[in-house]
């Protein structure tokens, strides 16, 4: 089988064994792959780094499934490329960590004011928090994403590390600060970001593209029933631990475009993108009258 330049040509050449109708789309889009029997896609992340993809090897596998893993193979090591490429030239972990540190100071009177939301639904003080967004009420309203922790409850536990998104001031300090007088706080509310579409949600802000498709747990994408695997499903944002921790993974692709994976490492480990804000008492009553709660 010869490899082609032309796409049209390499449509028919390379994916007539598998259907007639079947194009490279297919494979960049991962239909086939939900056909064959994998459960995802990774469609987001195809989207924003797949653009300009060619096929520049034969699919020579014996079987369809495996030649749709060399398409996707193939298709992953692209995605890499422009992905880390785009990466740098953003300024890495230290400009990712500094743009969502300043976003989030920037947001940092309506985080007080929907952390104290939060606190009201959970103390029964209002049934709606009437953000006037539907999403951004269901995230507060749900106990796993805006997690609010009374002081008593969290006795004996370790304090949360300070981190570049945190609104409390001091890393080396033993408790959470209030946001409003400074004092020790007695209820604690975290938001807890699941994926990128939280934290667009939350900072008010289309993310930068090095930050879209972000995941907290990014896992594998293998066949339901076979040990074959999906490459394009480890592709995913740079400060993702499970992608950033593969970067040695790629270090041909890391060391063309000048990523500096000891400064990544020393950035990344760190980071943690939960918003956390504390209240006292004093702090919580002075919000809620501002709120009419």
């Amino acid at each position: 089988m010869q490899e082609t330049n032309n796409p049209a040509a390499a449509s028919t050449v390379e994916f007539s064994q598998i259907a007639p109708d079947v194009t490279a789309g297919d494979f960049l889009s991962g239909r086939t792959g939900i056909v064959l029997g994998f459960p995802g896609t990774n469609q987001t992340l195809v989207d924003l780094w797949g653009e300009g993809f060619q096929l520049t090897r034969p699919l020579d596998a014996p079987n369809e499934l495996g030649r749709y893993c060399q398409a996707r193979d193939q298709l992953a090591q692209y995605m890499w490329r422009a992905l880390i490429t785009e990466y740098v030239r953003f300024g890495a972990a230290p400009a990712v960590c500094a743009w969502y540190d300043d976003t989030v100071q920037a947001r940092r009177e309506v985080f007080i004011d929907l952390a104290a939301k939060a606190v009201a639904l959970r103390q029964g003080k209002i049934t709606e928090p009437e953000t006037g967004f539907v999403p951004l009420d269901r995230l507060l309203k749900d106990p796993a994403r805006a997690v609010v922790v009374e002081s008593n409850e969290a006795h004996g536990k370790a304090p949360a590390p300070a981190t570049f998104g945190s609104l409390h001031v001091l890393p080396a300090a033993a408790d959470f600060i209030c946001a409003v007088t400074g004092e020790a706080s007695t209820v604690l509310v975290k938001f807890a970001l699941g994926d990128w579409r939280d934290m667009e949600l939350l900072l008010g802000t289309e993310l930068p593209k090095v930050l879209q498709g972000w995941e907290r747990y990014r896992a594998p994408i293998k066949h339901r029933e076979r040990s074959r695997y999906d490459a394009v499903g480890m592709v995913g944002s740079p400060i993702e631990h499970g992608v950033y921790s593969n970067f040695n993974n790629h270090r041909d692709i890391c060391d063309a475009a000048g990523l500096n994976l000891v400064q990544e490492e020393q950035y990344l480990s760190a980071f943690n993108p939960n918003i956390y804000i504390g209240f006292c008492e004093k702090g919580i009553q002075k919000v809620w009258k501002k709120l009419g709660i």
